[in-house]
C-alpha cells in the first residue's frame, strides 16, 4: 500500500510567531507579591483515532486542538485558567484574572486551527493495522474476529515559568487496544493486548503483535473455569505491571500523601519485599509514558520509589513540592491545556530480580499465572482492589496446566507489596491508559514476572 501522508501546518501560529512570545516576561508583568509560582502552557495537539474492525478501518477521525493555560500557587492555593486562543493580548487576559478559587475559562468560540508541524502517515497507520490483522488470521482458521482501538497523536508545548525560562517538549504516542476472537464449536475465547510507542509506529513488531494475540485466544478456547481461592498468584511480565502500577504505586504520588496516604510518614522505612524495586522512569526509551520536560517544565529523571523494599521518594508536581517542601520530581502531568497538572506516574518499572522465571512457576505448588491483566478498580482511602485477568492459566505442581475462563484478582496494595515472594529477571515492557480524577493519561509500564503469595482469586469476599 503507497503511504499517503497528510501535512498539517499551524497557519497562524508559525515557530517564529511562537518564539516571539516573550512567556516569561509576560508572567514576570502580571506576577504578584502573593505568587510563589506560576507558569504558562501553550499546546497544540493533532490526534488520529480509528476503530479497525472486519479487516477494514472505521470510524477514523483526526482531531486538531491548540491552547493556553495559565497558573500561579499562593499560600492560600492553586488558580488557573484556560483559552484555545493564543496570543499576547490572550495571555495577558487570562494572567490578569487569576485569583485563588476562581474556574477554569470556557473554551472560546474561535475556530481551532490546524496544529503541529509534523506529519501524520494515516495510509501508513492504517497498513500497520492490516498487518497486524493479517498476521492474526494467518495462524489458524478459528480466529474469527480482529478488532483495533488505535490512536495516534502529536502533541507540542512549550511551557514557561516565573524561574525557568520556555522550554519545548514534544511527545508523539502511538496506542493500541486489540481484541481477537477464536470460536470453535460454540466456544468463543478472546485474547488482549495494549502495545504502544512513544517512538514512530514502526518501532512495533506487528506481525509478532499479531500472532501473539491470536495465541492467546486460541489457547482460551480450552479454558475452564478459574478457581475461587486464595492462592499465589504468578504475573507475566510487561502489562502485568498495571497491578503494582494502580494498586500499590498510587498512594505515592505527592497528592495523594497530602490526603493522607498510609505512606506519608514512612519515607526511610521497609514498606515492602526486600525483593522489591520500583522507579518511576519517564526517561524510558519508546515507552508509552516517555518525557523529556513535565507539563510544568521541570527536566524529567527517574525517581526511585521503592528500593529493595524500602520507601525512598514521593513524586511531586509544583504545587506538592511547594507544599511538602520537597524536589520536584518532573512528574507534573496534565491531560491537556484545559487542565492543571496533577502529580501521575509516567513509566512504572519494577526492576530485575534474579529469579528464572521458569523456576517461579516451578516452585509454585498450586496457584495461577496472570498472563494479561486487565481494567480494575483501586478503592483509594483503603488500597482494597480488583482487577480482571483475560488470559491465565493454573498451575498445578510446578507446572503450567490448563487455561481458565476471564476471573478476578482481590487484594489490597499495601498487602500487595509485602507479599511479593519472587521476582523474575525477565523484564518487558507494556502499557495502560490511567484515570485519576477524570483525567486520562498514557503510563509506560515494565517489570518481570512477579509471584505474590496470596490473592483472592474470583468470589466477592476477602
Amino acid at each position: 500500500m503507497e503511504s499517503a501522508r497528510v501535512r498539517h501546518r499551524r497557519p497562524d501560529l508559525t515557530a517564529s510567531a511562537l518564539e516571539s512570545l516573550d512567556l516569561q516576561g509576560l508572567l514576570h508583568a502580571a506576577a504578584k507579591p502573593s505568587w510563589r509560582h506560576a507558569d504558562v502552557l501553550v499546546e497544540e495537539s493533532l490526534e488520529l483515532t480509528c476503530h479497525f474492525a472486519d479487516s477494514a478501518v472505521g470510524d477514523a477521525t483526526t482531531a486538531a486542538d491548540r491552547g493556553i493555560c495559565v497558573r500561579c500557587i499562593t499560600d492560600e492555593g492553586l488558580a488557573y485558567r484556560s483559552a484555545d486562543r493564543v496570543g499576547p493580548e490572550t495571555i495577558r487576559d487570562l494572567l490578569g484574572g487569576l485569583e485563588h478559587g476562581e474556574a477554569p475559562t470556557p473554551r472560546a468560540t474561535s475556530p481551532a486551527a490546524s496544529p503541529v508541524d509534523e506529519e501524520l502517515d494515516v495510509s501508513g497507520f492504517f497498513a500497520l493495522l492490516t498487518r497486524i490483522d493479517k498476521a492474526a488470521r494467518d495462524v489458524d482458521p478459528r480466529i474469527r474476529q480482529v478488532t483495533i482501538d488505535a490512536e495516534h497523536r502529536l502533541r507540542r508545548a512549550t511551557i514557561a515559568t516565573l524561574d525557568r525560562g520556555p522550554v519545548e517538549e514534544r511527545r508523539r504516542l502511538v496506542y493500541l487496544t486489540i481484541r481477537i476472537v477464536a470460536t470453535e464449536r460454540g466456544r468463543v475465547a478472546t485474547g488482549f493486548s495494549t502495545p504502544a510507542t512513544s517512538g514512530h509506529d514502526d518501532d512495533l513488531d506487528e506481525e509478532a503483535i499479531g500472532r501473539e494475540v491470536a495465541r492467546r485466544a486460541l489457547v482460551g478456547l480450552q479454558a475452564r473455569p478459574a478457581p475461587i481461592a486464595h492462592l499465589p498468584v504468578v504475573v507475566g511480565p510487561g502489562r502485568g505491571m498495571v497491578l503494582v502500577h494502580e494498586a500499590c504505586c498510587h498512594p505515592l504520588e505527592a497528592d495523594e500523601v497530602l490526603r493522607g496516604s498510609i505512606y506519608a510518614a514512612r519515607v526511610g522505612e521497609p514498606i515492602a519485599s526486600p525483593l522489591l524495586s520500583i522507579v518511576d522512569d519517564p526517561l524510558l526509551p519508546g515507552a508509552a509514558g516517555t518525557y523529556a520536560v513535565d507539563d510544568e517544565g521541570t527536566p524529567a529523571a527517574p525517581t526511585t520509589l521503592v528500593e529493595g523494599g524500602v520507601l525512598r521518594s514521593f513524586l511531586t508536581d509544583t504545587v506538592t513540592a511547594l507544599r511538602l517542601d520537597a524536589r520536584r520530581t518532573g512528574n507534573g502531568r496534565r491531560q491537556s491545556y484545559r487542565h492543571s497538572a496533577l502529580p501521575r506516574m509516567s513509566n512504572t518499572c519494577v526492576l530485575a530480580g534474579d529469579s528464572n522465571p521458569a523456576d517461579v512457576v516451578a516452585d509454585t505448588k498450586r496457584g495461577i499465572y496472570a498472563e494479561h491483566v486487565g481494567g480494575g478498580e483501586v478503592v483509594e482511602s483503603t488500597g482494597d482492589f480488583v482487577f480482571r485477568v483475560t488470559n491465565g492459566y493454573l498451575i498445578e505442581n510446578g507446572v503450567l496446566t490448563d487455561p481458565i475462563e476471564e476471573t478476578t484478582l482481590r487484594g489490597n496494595g499495601a498487602r500487595v507489596l509485602l507479599e511479593v515472594d519472587a521476582v523474575g529477571n525477565d523484564v518487558r515492557p507494556g502499557a495502560a491508559k490511567c484515570a485519576k480524577h477524570g483525567h486520562v493519561l498514557p503510563v509506560g509500564l515494565s517489570g518481570p514476572t512477579v509471584r505474590i503469595r496470596s490473592l483472592l482469586v474470583g468470589g466477592t469476599a476477602a
